[in-house]
């Protein structure tokens, strides 16, 4: 009879303890290994069996993030969640570092994957605010096409991280360069 598969006992955005690589942070599950990405972004995957990674602070909930990913599995090959608004895999597990100007300020590192997230909830707002524009009762259609102008042109200032998409198509556009 063979052995059960090794779990996860450790949950995703988890601060994690390694003895060799230092402090790190897990961002996801790979097999039946963990993808931590370390200080300085060096992305490590570290065996669920490896007893000498230890959690700093809680452990969270890896039964609920496999859930959770079982959960957007589905929903995407069901077509309910839009496939274009996808990270792209080169940046899976990925740290953006903000780094201070001032030497007594320390850096601060954030998930790529929770900044992706927020870049998303920005799009969405977007859109709702374009929906209940085009809508309005009592704009003109002079007034909707300004409001347009500076929706597009929001847009069109959160295509520099258009490079975190996996897919073209949900990408952000905006004027080409026309301003107006």
């Amino acid at each position: 009879m063979s052995e059960p598969a090794a779990r996860p006992s450790i949950g995703i955005g988890a601060i994690v303890a390694h003895p060799l690589f230092g402090q790190g942070r897990v961002s996801g599950y790979d097999g039946s290994s963990y993808v931590v990405v370390f200080k300085g972004g060096e992305t490590k995957h570290v065996a669920f069996t490896f007893e000498g990674m230890k959690p700093e602070g809680s452990a969270g909930d890896p039964e609920l993030d496999r859930i959770k990913e079982a959960v957007r599995q589905v929903l995407g090959e069901q077509g309910w969640l839009d496939a274009g608004l996808e990270l792209g895999r080169r940046w899976t597990g990925g740290t953006i570092r903000l780094i201070p100007g001032k030497d007594d300020t320390q850096p601060k590192d954030i998930p790529i994957e929770q900044f992706f997230g927020k870049l998303i909830g920005i799009r969405e707002k977007l859109r709702v605010l374009e929906q209940k524009l085009n809508n309005h009762p009592q704009l003109s259609a002079e007034d909707k096409a300004e409001l347009q102008g500076y929706i597009t042109r929001s847009y069109g200032s959160l295509t520099s991280f258009n490079v975190l998409f996996a897919d073209k198509g949900g990408q952000f556009k905006g004027t080409g360069g026309r301003e107006g």
